[in-house]
């Protein structure tokens, strides 16, 4: 049975910049190319044709095209860092992102297609928010060791708690690296300052769990996986309203019907049909009849006609 993953980790760290998607590793029947910027809401374009699945809306964006139809990935791996532009990844595809659509919404979009299209199947669906409770990655992957690992730190203070939640993350996201081989939150950063030397010690930490847990997956997939990365700062971006913007709650929707509107439009719709079909077989009728033939409408059309004479 194909087993689907679609494992979405959530990140936070505060800077400022535009976003990217950066395709960490993907199969060698798809190859992705160019530089073209890509809008979020399309993300689930691109993953749901990196899937082999029908998209349900087209775009100009021309970074991804299929080499080999019947080698399509068997996972699908993104790790989403929410409020950072980037990471600093130097390796895979990497593309501006306008942040213009939730993460949350684009992981809802793909797990309902997966669902559609493998019904019955073995697909597996896996959402991680390294900030509630792990109870699905136990149930996925077992359970794990989630206790801190011994990383190596110069500037980061793990007795301050936003410092020792990133820590234990990390090493959350270790620990599922090494039970997928077998078979994210940075919390607001701001105090440290986004060039500051805790910030990007952080970043490089973040860098190097993302290639452990890629690592991981081509290793359990064979190959066979993507791996991306996707970071938005929509959480510190800011959104202007005009003041002649139109008002939200004057909606555009379609009117209401009563139960009766199907029952009466069925009604006027075949009576209609038949009276027009009637119509036609009547006039063609009349249209074709012979004159000299002793039907009743010539028998009294002659008398008339005597008459007048």
């Amino acid at each position: 049975m194909l087993k689907i993953i679609f494992l979405t980790f959530a990140a936070f760290i505060a800077v400022h910049g535009a976003g990217e998607l950066a395709i960490l590793h993907s199969t060698d029947s798809l190859k992705f190319s160019g530089r073209d910027p890509i809008d979020e809401s399309m993300l689930k374009e691109i993953f749901s044709a990196a899937m082999g699945f029908t998209i349900t809306k087209g775009s100009d964006w021309s970074g991804l095209s299929v080499k080999n139809p019947f080698g399509f990935p068997e996972a699908t791996v993104v790790i989403s860092v929410d409020g950072v532009p980037d990471v600093g990844l130097s390796e895979g595809h990497r593309y501006p992102l306008n942040t213009d659509e939730d993460e949350s919404v684009t992981w809802q979009a793909l797990s309902d297609r997966v669902l559609r299209r493998y019904l019955g199947q073995n697909a597996t669906l896996l959402r991680v928010d390294l900030t509630e409770q792990l109870d699905s990655v136990r149930q996925i992957f077992g359970e794990y060791d989630g206790t801190p690992t011994n990383l190596s730190v110069q500037y980061l203070d793990p007795t301050v708690a936003e410092d020792k939640q990133f820590l234990d993350e990390m090493a959350t996201l270790h620990s599922i690296a090494k039970l997928v081989k077998s078979g994210v939150v940075i919390q607001r950063c701001d105090f440290h300052g986004p060039d500051s030397d805790s910030a990007k010690e952080a970043k490089q930490i973040l860098r190097s769990t993302i290639n452990n847990v890629k690592k991981a997956f081509i290793t359990a997939y064979k190959n066979r996986v993507i791996v991306a990365t996707i970071c938005s700062d929509a959480s510190h971006t800011r959104r202007t309203r005009s003041l002649k913007a139109t008002n939200s709650t004057e909606l555009n929707l379609a009117p209401e019907y009563s139960d009766d509107y199907p029952v009466i439009f069925n009604i006027m719709l075949w009576f209609g049909v038949s009276f027009v079909f009637s119509l036609l077989a009547i006039s063609l009728f009349i249209a074709d009849m012979d004159p000299g033939r002793d039907s009743i409408i010539y028998r009294m059309t002659s008398t008339r006609m005597k008459k007048d004479n």
